[in-house]
């Protein structure tokens, strides 16, 4: 597939995929750049914020355990200070659906993708969201 034109001219990522585990978050990299789309990974709550403030991702993905603070933290930072960027959040998680001490996501009404996921998965997720922003 040929490079992404805006990755070409440098501009802000299309992707952002948050996860502390380092090892997905190269796998989807390497995934979605071979497609021709531009990726940011983070892999803390500080970098997301970061990644957040500072680009335009179409889709981001956000894993319910970080390494320093839950995905619903980080969540509920978004609403609060980029109301518009709450919508593009789809939740990965690799926790059974109500597990004990999960943090309660349905109070975000976002889809929620379950650990080990399908990489295709995650790709009908950024090709609706491109979809719907006309690209």
């Amino acid at each position: 597939m040929a490079p992404d034109p805006q990755a070409a001219k440098g501009l802000m990522a299309t992707l952002l995929y948050i996860d502390d585990e380092e090892v997905i978050g190269i796998v989807v990299s390497r995934f979605f750049g071979m497609r021709g789309d531009v990726v940011r990974v983070a892999k803390t709550g500080a970098e997301a914020r970061d990644a957040i403030q500072s680009e335009d991702p179409a889709v981001i993905f956000l894993d319910v355990w970080l390494g320093d603070e839950s995905g619903a933290d980080v969540m509920e930072w978004i609403v609060e200070n980029h109301p518009a960027k709450a919508s593009r959040v789809t939740f990965v998680t690799g926790e059974y659906p109500g597990a004990a001490g999960s943090p309660n996501l349905a109070r975000f009404g976002r889809p929620v993708i379950h650990k080990p996921f399908d990489l295709t998965s995650l790709s009908a997720v950024l090709d609706a969201a491109e979809s719907r922003a006309g690209t």
